[in-house]
């Protein structure tokens, strides 16, 4: 019986961290268009990160600063926003290299930051990654995001 009762927890953690993690892939979608959408992403990725310290909360914090970037009037406000979000999504890099979903949101970042502001030397590299190692995935959701953003 006790058996039973630990699969349980672990299932259960494993949906729950999955169910997390479709809300969190729902306001990535939405953030770049709506600054609603975009401070959601940044307040829950970053009480999400404070909580678990995974790399994967951390890159979705980034995100968030990207998207404020993109929101804010001011221009000190926007180039903060670029370099809090720039910094942490290489640190959780960083930390998880082989993380697919990670190396996913550093290349959509680096894609869509204007050429001038020089955050783009991974974006091939990023790009063949995400290509190469979607196919092993086993995260339906995530799978079908890179397919619909690559159109494959």
């Amino acid at each position: 019986m006790k058996k039973y009762s630990i699969v349980f927890l672990m299932l259960f953690s494993v949906f729950g961290f999955s169910q997390s993690l479709k809300e969190f892939r729902a306001l990535l979608q939405k953030g770049e268009s709506s600054e609603v959408y975009s401070k959601t992403l940044l307040e829950k990725s970053k009480k999400e990160f404070e909580q678990t310290n995974k790399p994967i909360y951390e890159a979705l914090y980034a995100v968030g600063h990207f998207f404020m970037a993109k929101h804010a009037g001011n221009p000190l406000s926007k180039y903060s926003n670029f370099n809090k979000g720039k910094k942490l999504l290489e640190n959780a890099v960083k930390r998880d290299p082989k993380n697919l979903e990670i190396r996913f949101m550093r290349y959509l970042c680096q894609e869509k930051t204007p050429k001038f502001l020089g955050y783009n030397k991974d974006l091939e590299a990023d790009k063949k990654f995400v290509l190469t190692e979607y196919k092993n995935c086993t995260d339906e959701d995530l799978v079908s995001f890179i397919k619909k953003y690559f159109k494959i």
